[in-house]
Parts: C-alpha cells; sequence; structure tokens
C-alpha cells in the first residue's frame, strides 16, 4: 500500500510494470491518507478496502440476533410497473427469495414485501435502490432491524437523500460525523413526503442505547404514520393477505 503522494519517478514506474504485464491502467492501492493526492493525479476511486478488528467482528457473529422485517414504499400508482421490476430484481439478489408481495397503491404508495429482504435488511435497501432507480421514483424503505432499532432510507431516483437509524452505533461505534448524519431530515422528509417536519423530529429521535426508546416497532409505526404510509407494521409474512395484492412466487 502506497503512503505518500505521486510523484514523477512513481508514476514512471507504475507505467513501466503495467506495460510490461499487458495491463492497460494503472492500478495502485493507496492509503486514506493520501488517497486525495492521487486523485489530484487524475486516478479515480475504483473501489475501498476496509478494515475492522478480529475481535469485534466475532463479537458480532456470536451476538443474539432478533428477528428483522421491513418494506419497500414505492411513490407511484404504477401497480405493474413495481411488479415488473420486483420481478426484474429480486432474482438477483443474493441469497435466494423465495416469494414477493406487491400490496396495490394506498394514498399514493405502492408497497414491496419479499422474504429475503426480511432476512437479510441490505437486501432490503438494495432491492429499494434497484426499484427508485428503475422507476426514477421516490421511494422510502422502511424495516425493524435485530428486533431492536428502526431504520428508514430515503431514495430519489435511485440516490439515498436521507437515512435514520434509531442508535446509530447499534452495530458498533462509528466517527461523530456518521452518527449526526443517521438522523432524520426532517425538512427533506417533509418535501418527499409531504409531512410536517415538526412531526418527523419527534417520531424519529435517536439514542445511544436501544433501552432509551420506545420499542423498534412501535418508532417504525410512528414515522410510517406521519410519512402518511400504510403496510409498514409487518414484512413478507403478513403481505399476502392485503386485498389485492400480488404474489410474485419462486
Amino acid at each position: 500500500m502506497i503512503d505518500e503522494a505521486p510523484n514523477d519517478e512513481t508514476l514512471r514506474e507504475l507505467v513501466e510494470r503495467s506495460r510490461a504485464a499487458g495491463e492497460e491502467r494503472v492500478l495502485v492501492e493507496v492509503s486514506t491518507s493520501a488517497a486525495a493526492d492521487w486523485q489530484r493525479s487524475g486516478f479515480r476511486e475504483e473501489g475501498r478496502i476496509l478494515s475492522a478488528g478480529v475481535a469485534d467482528v466475532e463479537r458480532r457473529l456470536s451476538r443474539a440476533r432478533g428477528a428483522s422485517f421491513g418494506s419497500i414504499h414505492v411513490q407511484s400508482d404504477d401497480l405493474d410497473g413495481v411488479v415488473r421490476a420486483v420481478r426484474q430484481y429480486v432474482p438477483r439478489l443474493p441469497g435466494g427469495s423465495k416469494g414477493s408481495v406487491v400490496a396495490p397503491p394506498r394514498e399514493g404508495w405502492t408497497a414491496v414485501y419479499d422474504e429475503l429482504c426480511d432476512r437479510e435488511p441490505e437486501m432490503l435497501r438494495r432491492l429499494g435502490r434497484e426499484i427508485s432507480d428503475r422507476m426514477g421514483a421516490v421511494v422510502v424503505v422502511l424495516g425493524v432491524e435485530d428486533a431492536a432499532v428502526a431504520r428508514y432510507v430515503a431514495l430519489e431516483r435511485g440516490r439515498i437523500v436521507d437515512e435514520y437509524l434509531s442508535v446509530p452505533e447499534h452495530e458498533g461505534p462509528l466517527p461523530p460525523g456518521d452518527v449526526i448524519a443517521l438522523g432524520a431530515n426532517p425538512r427533506l422528509m417533509a418535501r418527499l413526503t409531504g409531512a410536517d417536519p415538526e412531526d418527523v423530529r419527534r417520531a424519529a429521535p435517536t439514542a445511544a442505547a436501544v433501552e432509551e426508546l420506545p420499542p423498534a416497532p412501535e418508532l417504525l409505526a410512528g414515522i410510517a404514520e406521519v410519512f402518511g404510509i400504510e403496510g409498514a407494521e409487518h414484512g413478507y409474512g403478513a403481505a399476502s393477505g392485503i386485498p389485492g395484492a400480488v404474489v410474485v412466487e419462486r
């Protein structure tokens, strides 16, 4: 790993190595502190190397985890379009979904539930991003994770514009800026959903520990109500009973 800014000698050596190997691109692994200097020299980021303590990862793996559930709410009345997006993208998700349900529009929001996405909250967020990008729509992903924390992710045309986690450091310590970023943005959510900013602020508090907040399902229900979204209080298991729901079997 390179830990210093590039100079002509270093760049010349890299070019020679790349030519000798028949490569058309120069690839370098640089430290976080040197990255900005390399980017100013014309290099762009193509990936990241992340690290964590072995003991920290072991603690996460050994921790008893509760159940998760969630749903994706698309600001659209195009039920068929949402169904097509679900049919296209869910089979691409790693983990093997056993089925999806798309609920008909309620108050301008079409909801998506998926078996895999209940098991893997990261897949829920990924599917929400894909649907938002494909349909060019506002999407709000709502869920309870580990039976302990409530989360929402708001997307616009596939781009995350706001994210909230009731206990930002539930998975481990974060830089102070990241903790702040995982608080709700009331004004932005008011623009996207029509909610009152003060109602959003009251419905989406954050805390340092799970015990300092109401139960996660209660938090989630309150947030969904403020956003004017129905059907966020359950996941895939209860979705097939929604009148008019489209069941996508696999």
